[in-house]
């Protein structure tokens, strides 16, 4: 398809999904009239030693500043005629452009392609009248008891077990020798180990629960194990040993009973209260989980509606930023490189399909507030940004500062807009809501378990 354009041949082809190549060339009359117009505006103010400003003859000034009017012009012509095409075709590029092999001569014309990607064409339907489900929000009796049983082990704490045996999830007290072809190399007395750990200090001990369960203290077990590439004398690293270890202290660690001592330690005067604050915690995550749960329906729902391609080279470019995001924030968390690399198939193919799952959510949402013609004000911005800085204990201005820096400020405008989006798609969805189960077939299941325990 080839158009002539104020002055620009324009002529766009497909070249891939998503993708076109755009060839582009400036007819040699209007260069002539933007290296005429660019060589007045620089005849005006240039100083050239012998003349007076404004005064430079014409072929003075195109000795001294020819080349580079010429590639100024070029990159102006290039840059609007790129506008033109773009504007013209209705084109929505993503990404960067990719421009071309360039052919420029000032007396004929100027020649050049430009390939990039554009927003894909489609219209989403099917928005209205979602069919969603509201999931329960009644707290049951079990859930708030669980919620019970985490707050007791919250508190846990160390009992010494003196005449018990060592069991999974103990923590021990020992002495422990290392040997090497049978010869002490390293020793420790006293040194706090979990059992279920497979650390000895900083020795690699996978066999070490096998070794010490049901051992009593003062009796003695050994095991085996490679030393690694940290043990502490380097000429033994990596080195198969055996580890000789004596049990001194077992302890065990234990939570305690669900009463009113326990209550107050959670500033509660009693049982009953703990438990009646708690119900309403509960209410409030669960109302909070519920809300989230119908959004995280609709994000699917659009994804499944997105039923178009996407752009190759700007998912890829995506995919690899966020597998690097990625790797860095596991290394941050103390994750060896080694391992990252042995899961990096797996680390990709996570980062490309949220990629690809991000991208159609965010082209959906674009296209339907378009169609709704949704838009956030600047007024709409400011409120947030002050509501913000409350939160934050600082003011408006230094907030809006923060979110300028980091380049904040169109992500905020798109997540103000995004969830104008999904407030039209929820008020205008049909949602039924979950039967919740009775109380009391709930209590009474509760019953029949404690008489079967009983």
């Amino acid at each position: 398809m080839e158009k002539e354009t104020e002055g620009f041949s324009i002529a766009v082809e497909d070249v891939g999904p998503c993708k076109k190549r755009v060839a582009i060339e400036v007819p040699g009359e209007k260069i002539k009239g933007a290296l005429e117009k660019r060589l007045q505006e620089v005849g005006s103010t240039a100083n050239v030693p012998g003349f007076r400003k404004g005064r430079v003859p014409r072929s003075v000034l195109e000795r001294h500043f020819g080349e580079q009017i010429e590639e100024e012009v070029k990159k102006s012509l290039i840059w609007d005629a790129y506008q033109e095409a773009v504007n013209r075709n209705q084109l929505e590029p993503l990404g960067s452009p990719e421009l071309g092999e360039i052919k420029f001569d000032p007396k004929d014309s100027l020649k050049f392609t430009v390939t990039l990607e554009v927003k894909p064409a489609f219209e989403a339907k099917d928005y209205k009248g979602m069919k969603l489900q509201r999931r329960s929000t009644a707290v049951t009796k079990e859930e708030t008891e669980s919620a019970m049983k985490n707050l007791s082990l919250s508190k846990v704490h160390l009992v010494t077990e003196e005449t018990s045996e060592v069991q999974g999830g103990d923590q021990v007290i020992c002495d422990y020798k290392v040997l090497v072809d049978s010869k002490v190399v390293h020793q420790d007395d006293e040194v706090v180990v979990w059992v279920s750990g497979g650390m000895l200090a900083d020795i690699p001990a996978p066999e070490l629960l096998v070794a010490l369960k049901g051992a009593k203290p003062g009796e003695k077990r050994e095991a085996k194990a490679n030393l690694g590439a940290k043990f502490r004398l380097p000429e033994y690293r990596n080195k198969e040993a055996s580890l000789e270890i004596i049990v001194r202290e077992i302890k065990r660690p234990k939570a305690p009973e669900i009463n009113d001592e326990l209550a107050k330690q959670f500033g509660a005067p009693s049982l009953d209260e703990l438990r009646k604050n708690v119900q309403k915690r509960l209410e409030i995550d669960k109302k909070r989980w519920v809300e989230e749960d119908l959004r995280a329906q609709v994000y699917q729902k659009l994804v499944n509606m997105a039923g178009f391609e996407l752009p190759k080279d700007l998912v890829e470019e995506q995919t690899g930023e966020r597998l690097y995001r990625y790797k860095m924030e596991m290394l941050q968390r103390g994750i060896p490189m080694e391992e990252l690399e042995k899961e990096a198939e797996k680390l990709k193919n996570t980062s490309h399909e949220m990629v690809v799952r991000d991208l159609k959510l965010s082209l959906v949402m674009d296209n339907i507030a378009d169609k709704e013609k949704i838009y956030v004000t600047e007024q709409e911005v400011e409120k947030r940004i002050q509501e913000m800085a409350l939160v934050y204990q600082t003011t408006t201005i230094k907030m809006r500062r923060e979110l300028d820096k980091y380049g904040s400020l169109s992500s905020l405008r798109y997540q103000m807009k995004e969830s104008k989006v999904m407030d039209l798609i929820l008020k205008e969805a049909e949602i039924e809501d979950e039967k919740a189960e009775e109380k009391q077939e709930v209590e009474n299941r509760e019953s029949v378990k404690e008489k079967q325990k009983g």
